[in-house]
C-alpha cells in the first residue's frame, strides 16, 4: 500500500508553520525536514506491512467448510455422479433441393426443415470402469446410437470394450458441432457401415492407438456370422496423424458378405485444416444391374482456412467409382432418387445401354461456418452431386445428371 500523494503533501504543508517558528537557519530547516521523511517513511512501511498480513481465520468456520466439502463429494460417489459428464447438440438447418423442390415449405418435397438432436451421459473411469450412453431422440432408426462401456485389462493401457458404438471409419463425426459443413461426404454417406454390436479390445501405445471388436455389423442379416470392425490411428504431430479401419462381414449362406477398407489422414495447424480419405469396398451380389459382385473405390478432401478467428471458408471434393459390373454399393437411403443414383448408367430416358456399367457419382460443397459463441454454429452450403448417367430421378419422373442443394444450419451445442 502506498501513501496518497495529497496526505503527504498536507502532512507537509502542516509541518512548515513549525519551520518557521523554530527553525534558526536553514541548515536547521533541512534537518527537520529530512527527520520527517524518515518519520513518513517509517509509517509508510508499517501501513504496507499490516496490508500483507493475512486475515485472522476462524478455525471453527474453516472446519465447517471442509467439512461440507466432504459430504458432497461423498454424496456424489454414493450416488454414482462422479465422473459424470453430460453433453448434448441440437441441429436445425433448412435445405432447398434442386430437383425435388416445389413451392412451399416441404421437407418431403426437398423444400423444407430438418434437424437432429443427441444427448450423452458418459462416465469417466472410475476404478477403471467407464461408460457410455448416447441417445438420437430425432433418429428414423434407433433412439440410442451408442451404449457401451470399457473395462481395464492388467494395470497397461489395454481396455475391454463392449456394447453398441457407432462406426471407426473416415474423417468425419456423426454430429454437427463436430463438422464444419452441414452435409457428410459421399464415403460417409454410401461406403461405410453404421454401427457395431459386440466385444473387443482397444490399445494405447505412444503415438499409436488400436481398436477392434467383434460382433453384429449394422445387423446385415440375421442369417450373418459375427464380422470384423478395427481401426488404427497414428498421431505424427500435434497437429496430423493418419488412420486406417476396416470392416468384414460373412454369411452362412447366399450372397452378403461385405469388405470395407478406407485410410483417412488430417493436418490441423493454425488457420488451415486439411482432412482426406480413400475407400475401398466390396459387397457380394451387391450389383443392381447383373447381380454381380460390387466393387467401388472412393476419395474424399475437405480444406478449410480461417478467414477470421470465428469464420471459416470451406471445400470439399467427393469422387465414388461405381463403374464395375453394373453398379452397387454397401448402403443408400430409402428414397426415391437413390435407388438408382449407383445403379447402372442411364440415358435420359431411364434406361441402360449397357448393364454391366455403373455410373459414377462425384459432389463438390462449398460453404462457411461462423461461431457466433462457443456452443453455437451458423453454416450455409451449396452443394452439386452429379453423375456419368442421368441417375438422378425428379419429383416429376425426369432423370436427371445432376442435383443442387442450398441449406443453411444453426447448431446448438452444450
Amino acid at each position: 500500500m502506498k501513501l496518497n500523494k495529497k496526505i503527504l503533501v498536507l502532512a507537509m504543508a502542516a509541518a512548515l508553520p513549525c519551520f518557521s517558528a523554530h527553525a534558526q537557519s536553514a541548515a536547521e530547516l533541512q534537518k527537520e525536514m529530512e527527520v520527517l521523511k524518515a518519520q513518513l517513511k517509517m509509517l509508510s512501511d508499517k501501513i504496507e506491512a499490516m496490508a500483507a498480513k493475512p486475515a485472522a481465520v476462524d478455525p471453527q468456520e474453516f472446519n465447517r467448510l471442509v467439512q461440507k466439502i466432504d459430504l458432497t463429494e461423498e454424496d456424489a460417489i454414493k450416488a454414482g455422479f462422479k465422473g459424470m459428464k453430460f453433453k448434448g447438440v441440437l441441429d436445425v438447418g433448412y435445405s432447398n433441393d434442386e430437383i425435388s423442390a416445389k413451392t412451399g415449405f416441404d421437407k418431403a418435397r426437398g423444400n423444407g426443415g430438418n434437424g437432429a438432436a443427441m444427448f450423452e451421459i458418459s462416465k469417466e473411469p472410475d476404478e477403471g470402469i467407464g461408460w457410455m450412453l448416447r441417445l438420437t431422440p430425432l433418429s428414423s432408426t434407433s433412439i440410442v446410437q451408442e451404449a457401451s462401456l470399457s473395462v481395464p485389462i492388467g494395470s497397461g493401457s489395454t481396455k475391454l470394450i463392449a456394447g453398441l458404438t457407432p462406426d471407426y471409419s473416415g474423417y468425419e463425426l456423426s454430429w454437427g458441432n463436430a463438422n464444419p459443413l452441414i452435409s457428410n461426404n459421399l464415403l460417409y454417406t454410401h461406403s461405410a457401415a453404421t454401427n457395431y454390436m459386440g466385444v473387443g479390445l482397444s490399445y494405447a501405445m505412444g503415438p499409436w492407438s488400436a481398436k477392434w471388436m467383434v460382433g453384429q455389423v449394422d445387423g446385415v442379416a440375421t442369417r450373418s456370422l459375427p464380422g470384423l470392425a478395427y481401426r488404427a490411428d497414428y498421431s505424427a504431430s500435434e497437429f496430423s496423424g493418419i488412420g486406417f479401419s476396416g470392416v468384414h462381414v460373412r454369411t452362412n449362406n447366399g450372397p452378403g458378405n461385405v469388405d470395407l477398407m478406407e485410410v483417412d489422414a488430417y493436418h490441423n495447424r493454425g488457420d488451415l485444416t486439411v482432412q482426406g480419405q480413400l475407400s475401398l469396398g466390396r459387397l457380394v451380389g451387391g450389383t443392381s444391374g447383373t447381380g454381380a459382385d460390387a466393387r467401388w473405390w472412393g476419395v474424399s478432401a475437405l480444406v478449410g482456412y480461417k478467414v477470421t478467428p470465428r469464420l471459416q471458408a470451406i471445400a470439399r471434393a467427393d469422387y465414388i467409382d461405381n463403374r464395375a459390373n453394373g453398379g452397387g454399393m454397401y448402403f443408400n437411403p430409402a428414397d426415391a432418387k437413390a435407388t438408382t443414383v449407383f445403379g447402372p448408367e442411364l440415358d435420359e430416358s431411364g434406361v441402360a445401354a449397357d448393364a454391366t456399367r455403373g455410373a459414377n457419382r462425384y459432389a463438390l460443397t462449398a460453404g462457411v461456418n461462423f461461431v457466433v459463441n462457443a456452443n453455437t454454429q451458423w453454416k450455409t452450403e451449396i452443394r452439386l452431386d452429379r453423375s456419368t448417367g442421368y441417375n438422378f430421378l425428379d419429383s416429376n419422373s425426369q432423370y436427371k445428371q445432376g442435383n443442387t442443394t442450398v441449406g443453411t444450419a444453426l447448431v446448438v451445442s452444450f
